[in-house]
């Protein structure tokens, strides 16, 4: 559990990164893009502060995710995150990796362990889904499932969409991650919209 003094530290150094990268992006030209870095964008900070009494601390960047059919399938009902591609292996603690990383049956075909998970979605709607590990052809991918579906439905989410997904803490430590505002390309047209009350 994280000490009370040390959250308040943490807050401030949260609010001076968050300073830093106000005024890189009034510094950076229209148009351009940022490259990852482990500096919580703007949004993130939103998204934790809403959860500010529950303690919300350790922002790690994840993973850039191009949605593909697949992640979009009702009938798949999954967001895949390639292990190969993370930018960030150690968002989730020992404890959460051994967990995962227990199969069942030598073909990976028995019953999958999996952690429960709060995902905020790009309207920053709050869903509870589950974490599991998975090997598709000669790759391991964590994918996120339960009520993956209902995310789709209120975000409007579409084939080359981009989202960068962020991982933190909160309350006693209970993982959290979070999709950023989508990045689509000019051939979409309209922003996601809510279908979700």
């Amino acid at each position: 559990m994280v000490k009370s003094g040390y959250h308040k530290f943490w807050k401030l150094d949260l609010l001076a990164k968050f300073s830093e990268t106000i005024l890189e992006e009034k510094e950076r030209p229209i148009g351009t893009t940022v490259k990852s870095s482990s500096t919580p964008p703007e949004w993130l900070i939103k998204v934790m502060m809403k959860l500010e009494e529950e303690n919300a601390h350790d922002p790690k960047l994840v993973i850039e995710k191009r949605l593909h059919a697949s992640d979009l399938s009702k009938i798949q009902s999954r967001l895949s995150m390639p292990i190969n591609q993370l930018l960030s292996s150690d968002f989730l603690t020992e404890e959460e990796t051994t967990l995962l990383h227990k199969q069942t049956g030598e073909l990976n075909d028995g019953p999958k362990e999996s952690l429960n998970v709060v995902l905020v979605d790009p309207l920053l709607k709050r869903h509870e889904v589950e974490l599991r590990r998975w090997k598709t052809g000669a790759n391991w991918n964590y994918v996120v499932v339960g009520c993956w579906n209902k995310v789709i439905d209120c975000n409007k989410f579409e084939v080359d969409d981009v989202t960068v997904i962020w991982s933190f803490r909160y309350g006693g430590g209970k993982l959290c991650l979070a999709l950023s505002p989508l990045v689509r390309d000019s051939k979409h047209s309209g922003q996601s919209s809510s279908r979700c009350s």
